[in-house]
């Protein structure tokens, strides 16, 4: 942008502050008005790409610096982008994937590490239905939030670090945790406030994401565990295949409060409802699968009122699972279809807007590619900057 198009872009918030000098006399109440103006504008809260004529095209090479340092860093390009921007070198594959490595090293990639995972997986809603307090109590007195939300960010970054496969998501057989995460956990060992990475057992459950204390609770309404809840997370941010919203004149599913009936039966009968079974169908078998984690993610075999827990579950293919392992191995016979539906959230991330049928080959393509090559996070990420989706607009 030249500076006489910036004075352009200018001078709508000059006039508006000139005018209140004109009508008060009053410089600095003038100049705040003006500034809250620009703060408020779209150019100010949102990073706009001009394009005069809206055709697709190439980025050039400042648009590519700025769209990969928000993309990794959420904040403007550095010395060294601004550089390449100016040589014109900064678009070629080889440069992209030196400056995502270089990026991704940097302390400013912390960004990515939080706002990725929290648009992806949900964890920003963390802590919006808290449990009670008065049942609760060591929830509070540990800093379990904390605790959870810290266990999934330190998988994230080590699998970012250490380019692991990206199917550790589902099956991680460590995890990360701190003394109190440990007991509520039930694992032994850890005495420390330090976060540690410690092994884990096959019976644990807690491999990957779908044993992870954050996941557990985001999924529950701070009282109870909230199946249909979960099984609409694994479908969006696992499986990338996000059922169709209910229709408004359905009644959600009700707990039953004096215990005669467990929520397996509620659910099905819920089914009978034929505007339902299409979507519940996939959705119930996932969510009742994982109730052996309570409200905030603690394991269990048996409901307050003693019932025996039945985690099974059978999708329409027919395909059968028992608990949160069967979940995983159902995931795991279908590694293409995770890492598109990561691959999918990546790209709607780092573009800033919906994927379109036109970015479907570059999808493909990264999905293939990543599968000959073992799925490394970090790799999948260099195929995203490297896409033309990502190089043009």
């Amino acid at each position: 942008m030249t500076w006489s198009s910036r004075l352009a872009a200018l001078e709508k918030y000059i006039q508006l502050g000139t005018d209140r000098l004109e009508q008060t006399g009053d410089f600095w109440e003038s100049s705040k008005l003006a500034m809250r103006a620009i703060l408020a504008s779209l150019g100010s809260l949102y990073l706009v790409e001009p394009d005069k004529d809206r055709s697709h095209r190439a980025l050039n090479d400042f648009e590519l610096a700025t769209r990969l340092s928000y993309f990794l860093w959420s904040s403007m390009p550095d010395d060294e982008l601004l550089a390449l921007a100016a040589n014109g070198s900064l678009a070629s594959s080889e440069q992209l994937v030196q400056q995502v490595d270089r990026m991704l090293n940097d302390s400013k990639a912390n960004a990515f590490t939080e706002n990725f995972p929290g648009q992806w997986l949900g964890l920003r809603q963390l802590g919006e239905m808290p449990p009670d307090p008065a049942n609760n109590t060591s929830y509070y007195a540990d800093n379990l939030e904390s605790a959870m939300r810290q266990e999934t960010l330190r998988l994230f970054n080590h699998l970012l670090i250490e380019n692991e496969s990206v199917l550790r998501f589902v099956d991680a057989d460590y995890t990360f945790v701190n003394g109190a995460l440990a007991r509520h956990y039930g694992i032994e060992a850890v005495d420390t406030d330090e976060f540690q990475r410690v092994a884990l057992k096959p019976q644990d459950g807690r491999g990957g994401l779908l044993g992870h204390g954050s996941i557990l609770t985001l999924t529950s309404n701070g009282v109870e565990t909230q199946p249909v809840r979960r099984g609409i997370w694994v479908l969006e941010n696992l499986l990338g295949t996000p059922p169709n919203p209910p229709p408004p004149d359905v009644q959600p599913v009700e707990p039953d409060t004096r215990g005669v009936k467990t929520i397996r039966e509620l659910m099905a009968k819920h089914r009978t409802i034929q505007t339902c079974n299409e979507c519940h169908r996939k959705i119930d078998p996932i969510g009742l699968a994982m109730e052996n984690f309570d409200h905030v993610g603690r394991f269990r075999t048996r409901y307050s009122k003693l019932s025996p827990i039945d985690p099974s579950g059978e999708m329409p293919d027919g395909s059968r699972f028992n608990g949160v392992n069967g979940i995983r191995s159902y995931l795991l016979d279908r590694p293409d279809q995770f890492t598109r539906c990561l691959t999918e959230k990546l790209m709607t991330y780092a573009l800033g807007r919906r994927l379109a049928f036109v970015d479907r080959g570059d999808i493909d393509r990264i999905v293939s590619q990543s599968a000959e090559s073992g799925y490394g996070f970090r790799d999948v990420i260099k195929r995203v900057v490297t896409s033309e989706a990502f190089r043009s607009r």
